[in-house]
């Protein structure tokens, strides 16, 4: 994959297609982030700004993968993520133009006043169930490798799952609200992942096991989930990540009493 493109470096029909949908191009401002798209940046027209992605799909499949889920998203999702102006396939090369979201990165962390507005997050989104024809893929399809035979079933559901909710993909706004971008991982399953998700990112911010297990038992919906099924989650996830996740296995248990 080549990341980190300069503008001039796109070969000109993605240039093109980008001014043809949006306009005489002025600015560029890159985006730094754990994004995979070759090219993410802001682009400022006469018009105002956006935000564009744009990953070639030979030597970035993966990411034109995503890209694909990110356009299926946002049939969905609503006032909860940016709005998808434009999108489309150009010399290889997969091209998506959002609206442009002024804010901050939330502060993801157990003692952020962010985290109020996180859950709440959480919450409208397991609400969303999108339907089979809404060409969303399955958690279950992600995790299909690492799940023992005949096991999967308790992975399966029909709601929406951003399932990366770091705080770079989490925006507040000026006036307040919150958007999700970059929904590249979004896949439908049981609403309870959510939680697990979110918790395994507040592991990556630092946060000790003890501490997110105690916050992760605040939602009926994870007290609710059997203890085997989170454990088949967790058992999955440390072989998506060939094994260098392993404190999956201590986060899904129930946090000590005391």
């Amino acid at each position: 994959m080549s990341a980190g493109l300069g503008w001039g470096q796109l070969p000109w029909g993605v240039c093109d297609f980008v001014e043809k949908t949006v306009g005489v191009v002025g600015t560029v401002q890159a985006v730094a982030g754990p994004h995979t798209s070759s090219f993410a940046a802001v682009v400022g027209t006469a018009d105002g700004a956006v935000f564009v992605k744009a990953a070639e799909e030979a030597t970035a499949p993966l990411s034109a993968r995503a890209q694909t889920s990110e356009i299926a998203a946002s049939a969905v999702t609503g006032v909860l993520s940016p709005r998808l102006l434009h999108h489309g396939a150009v010399d290889g090369w997969r091209v998506l133009v959002f609206e442009y979201v002024e804010g901050r990165a939330v502060r993801l962390c157990l003692d952020s006043p962010d985290l109020v507005q996180v859950v709440g997050a959480m919450d409208r989104i397991g609400r969303i169930r999108p339907g089979r024809s809404a060409g969303l893929p399955t958690l279950v399809g992600r995790l299909r490798e690492h799940l023992p035979p005949g096991r999967s079933r308790p992975l399966c559901g029909d709601r929406l799952l951003h399932t990366d909710l770091t705080s770079a993909n989490m925006i507040i706004r000026p006036d307040g609200r919150l958007s999700v971008v970059d929904w590249g991982q979004v896949a439908l399953g049981p609403r309870w992942v959510e939680v697990a998700f979110v918790g395994s990112h507040l592991v990556d911010e630092g946060h000790n096991l003890g501490e997110v297990r105690r916050w992760m038992w605040r939602f009926p919906e994870w007290r609710r989930t059997p203890h085997t099924t989170r454990r088949l989650l967790a058992e999955a996830m440390v072989g998506h990540t060939n094994g260098r996740s392993t404190w999956w296995l201590n986060m899904i248990e129930a946090p000590i009493a005391g």
